[in-house]
């Protein structure tokens, strides 16, 4: 059974093992010298240093035997890195017990055998300080700040793969991409699969799941009985206190946003969308995400049944961009950036096949395409649409006029287009507008100006 003593020991081989590997790396400069110049006191020097670093590094693989009795380390790692060090040790001995006997230090492949044990022994205490590393700062230390031309030639997996936060705040997972990112800054470096301090890995759902050998790590919907939560909101002087060894601590809306993730269930899969948040609650996660505050405002997306699969696909075979506007919703992004140059007989067919779906089209794209009247009316026969972007498509007056039944439009980008201040009274019929691009148009600022005053904001 570890005693107190025994820990207290190992707690210095991070100290105690540095010395011995400075000085056999010292050993290895002076053998090597000596070689060349053939001096017996740097050899002397070099067998001394030898038999010194030796010493040290027994010393050094005790103090961590004693320092991995406390757990939390992977196994395998553990296991090269103890016997790594061990052999360093015994190598360094030998190659000074062969060097001090000099009819022993016999000559192989142009080098004496003390030579090639030290060299071996240089070769091992790379390897078990690499592994050191790894068991100390996590796989990838190395390659973390990596350059990244090199990190083109060495890539590197991250044992922990976080999401790239979405461009709509409902769809944000609330683990995935809030929960996760703080158990990464925070929690990971000490609770990951290679270093498991009290055998507890944060680095994943199922680890959180498991918890560690303190218990009750999650407890969904019970914050009081999370350990987690209790560890996390303990006295910074408190040895039980975490992210431990002086490490940044979570910040106050960090702490906030982990007890409200316990508090409500701790579900591992739902988007804010589908957690249905009071307005608090969700402008403290856009907040604490970066979104703006028009982006922070709930937004209601129409429900609509999911597009046929063959008439995206039809749409895509003709260089239409069609993406889903978020998860856990049918509505579609539409963009014709790819089909710009298209002729009118193409645009028409492609208009034509994209009022199949035109319950799902949310968002359109259709700049700089030189649409016709009679092209414009089919985009006006999208229903649902939110967003429209028709800058520098010569539209006049008449041809903006079909866009006022689009009564459920938010944003209109129009400009660098022909239309004068007739087509304010078609801006006016669209009840739902809230924003308009005018830039480089012929309406007037007395126009934009009513337009304005009816509560749209005009970009010009």
């Amino acid at each position: 059974m570890r005693t107190d003593w025994s820990l207290f020991f190992g707690s210095f081989h991070p100290l105690i093992v540095h010395i011995p590997i400075g000085i056999l790396l010292f050993a290895a400069l002076l053998n090597g010298i000596a070689a060349v110049k053939k001096n017996k006191t740097l050899e002397f020097s070099a067998g001394l240093a030898l038999l010194v670093g030796s010493l040290g590094s027994a010393l050094a693989a005790a103090s961590g035997y004693f320092l991995s009795a406390g757990g939390g380390y992977d196994a395998g790692t553990l296991f090269w890195h103890q016997w790594i060090g061990i052999a360093v040790a015994a190598v360094s001995f030998c190659a000074w017990w062969i060097k001090r006997n000099q009819k022993k230090d016999i000559v192989f492949l142009r080098a004496k055998l003390s030579t090639w044990l030290l060299s071996l022994c240089v070769l091992l205490i790379f390897a078990g300080g690499h592994l050191g590393g790894t068991l100390t700062h996590g796989e990838g230390y190395l390659t973390a700040h990596m350059p990244s031309f090199l990190k083109s030639l060495f890539p590197a997996k991250s044992p922990v793969q976080l999401q790239k936060l979405p461009p709509q705040l409902d769809s944000v997972r609330i683990y995935a991409n809030i929960i996760q990112p703080i158990l990464h800054a925070k929690c990971v470096s000490c609770h990951n699969p290679n270093k498991q301090k009290g055998d507890l890995a944060l680095h994943s759902a199922e680890g959180i799941i498991k918890g560690g050998k303190s218990g009750n790590t999650l407890v969904p919907g019970d914050i009081d009985r999370s350990e987690l939560i209790h560890r996390i909101t303990l006295d910074p002087a408190n040895s039980k206190f975490m992210p431990a060894n002086n490490q940044p601590p979570l910040t106050t809306v960090e702490l906030g946003l982990m007890k409200w993730w316990v508090a409500s269930g701790a579900d591992f899969n739902k988007n804010i969308a589908e957690s249905r948040l009071d307005e608090k609650t969700k402008f403290l996660f856009g907040f604490y995400l970066g979104f703006d505050e028009e982006s922070i405002k709930e937004i209601v997306l129409p429900e609509v049944a999911p597009a046929d699969p063959g008439i995206v696909r039809q749409l895509k075979d003709l260089k239409l961009i069609v993406r889903p506007l978020a998860t856990q919703s049918n509505l579609l992004d539409v963009s014709f950036v790819m089909v710009q140059k298209s002729n009118a007989e193409q645009k028409k067919k492609i208009l034509q096949k994209l009022l199949s779906v035109k319950e799902q089209v949310y968002q359109l794209d259709a700049s700089n395409c030189s649409l016709n009247h009679e092209e414009m009316k089919m985009i006006a026969g999208l229903p649902n649409l939110n967003k429209l972007e028709l800058q520098k498509n010569n539209l006049t007056d008449e041809m903006a006029a079909s866009l006022g039944s689009l009564k459920q439009l938010v944003s209109l980008n129009i400009g660098q287009n022909a239309i004068t201040d007739k087509s304010i009274a078609v801006f006016k019929q669209m009840t739902g507008l809230q924003k308009v691009n005018l830039w480089q148009t012929r309406v007037t600022d007395e126009a934009a100006k009513k337009l304005q005053d009816g509560g749209v904001v005009v970009e010009r």
